[in-house]
């Protein structure tokens, strides 16, 4: 019964519009006070065990890093330099934004940071070159859930930190799907293009491309910092994410001139605002995961994926049914708080990697935060493009399908994640 409470009054809180940490939280408390055998001051207890965690401190020095590397033109050296590399096929502009992404996410690490930012300079040049208003948005939804899988991921570092995943593992583990995933994309964006005559447009010069470069090299040198030093065992995770917020400053202040004290203070508030929302959720899903597992509803669920047979293998198809709508519905990243408990477990048991795991749920997280109608992703992209959710769903659908095809070449192909990990980690 109080398994049962608790699920019913967390879809009752949701369908009542309840934001999802209170319905997590107001959720745990009534049905533990109406049919549990455990005092409620074990509420905030487990609110406290789920964000008191050395490796959760990454996410809100993410977050710091990358608004504040956000300013100074940082978008637009990046969309110059993709320019430069891929402007010149047929479809080229919509490949700018694909490629742009793979750039921009390695410093915001927000999906939708990437989709304010990247839509907000390429949806209005994607609509001057002769797209429609709804396929450039479609085409920067796609490129930005595509965007999820490149490290540094929030949705990541969380999946690590609940689930006890090396957060290092997940970020190596995460470059092979992204990039197979923009190049699908780009395929699929050249083919339309043939298809509707779009001509090819400007070769850029070695020199020119030579200056894109070097006026890109500081913004890509975080992701060099970041990676190379976690990779290289220098530092972890957390430490890498505080020394990018010390190069974001230095730059900013230095180099760009566009960090005062005035603008570091704005975005140490934005970055508090943002990061109170996501460690209430991590919290609150914390104590709601707790009950679950408290009545065993794991590993009832376990008993019974063993008993339908299938493995590991029926066990992922699941698992992205799962994922892909809840994704959606709970906005991504409480989706992966709430279930990771419950189901990282069960693919343990049935000897599927963790990391491997781990990819998989944040590649049907990119998908599901543009999934008309409700992705929240989706209607960020939509407000930029000045198009309804309706309009844009019909040119999404077919960006959304290619990226679906890799998501299973992902999940029933393990080692397109591992093969990194394995060369560095083990």
């Amino acid at each position: 019964m109080l398994a049962l409470s608790l699920l019913v009054l967390f879809f009752l809180l949701l369908s009542l519009n309840v934001p999802i940490a209170f319905a997590l939280g107001g959720a745990s408390i009534l049905s533990l006070w109406l049919f549990g055998s455990v005092p409620l001051a074990i509420i905030p207890q487990q609110i406290l065990a789920g964000t008191d965690s050395f490796p959760m401190l990454a996410v809100p020095l993410f977050i710091l890093s990358g608004a504040l590397m956000d300013i100074g033109g940082i978008s637009d050296r990046l969309v110059r330099l993709a320019k430069v590399l891929v402007g010149h096929f047929r479809g080229g502009l919509g490949m700018v934004v694909v490629v742009a992404e793979i750039f921009f996410s390695d410093i915001s690490g927000s999906t939708s940071a990437d989709t304010a930012a990247i839509g907000g300079i390429m949806i209005p040049q994607l609509v001057k070159d002769g797209y429609s208003a709804r396929r450039a948005t479609a085409i920067t939804a796609a490129a930005c859930g595509m965007g999820m899988l490149v490290p540094p991921c929030i949705t990541m570092v969380i999946y690590g930190v609940v689930g006890g995943v090396s957060i290092g593992e997940l970020f190596a583990a995460g470059f092979i799907p992204a990039f197979l995933m923009a190049l699908a994309l780009m395929i699929q964006i050249y083919f339309q293009a043939v298809r509707v005559g779009r001509k090819p447009g400007r070769r850029a010069p070695f020199p020119e491309i030579v200056d894109a470069a070097k006026d890109s090299i500081l913004a890509l040198m975080m992701a060099v910092i970041i990676f190379g030093g976690i990779l290289g065992g220098v530092f972890t995770p957390t430490e890498a994410a505080a020394v990018a917020v010390l190069y974001a400053i230095l730059i900013g202040r230095f180099v760009y001139r566009q960090v005062s004290a005035k603008t570091f203070f704005e975005k140490v508030v934005e970055t508090g605002k943002i990061s109170g929302m996501v460690l209430l959720l991590v919290g609150t899903a914390h104590s709601f995961s707790w009950i679950l597992s408290r009545e065993q509803v794991p590993q009832m669920i376990a008993q019974w994926m063993l008993s339908l047979g299938g493995g590991k293998y029926l066990y992922i198809l699941l698992t992205i049914l799962v994922f892909l709508p809840l994704g959606a519905i709970l906005e991504g990243v409480p989706a992966v708080i709430l279930l990771t408990p419950i189901m990282l477990p069960i693919a343990r048991t049935l000897g599927i990697d963790p990391v491997h795991y781990g990819i998989v749920i944040v590649a049907c997280q990119g998908i599901s935060v543009f999934t008309p109608p409700v992705g929240v992703s989706l209607f960020v992209a939509c407000s930029i493009g000045k198009v309804t959710v309706t309009e844009v769903a019909k040119p999404l659908l077919p960006y959304l399908g290619v990226m679906a095809l890799v998501l299973l070449v992902i999940a029933y192909l393990p080692e397109v994640s591992l093969l990194l990990p394995k060369l560095i980690f083990r």
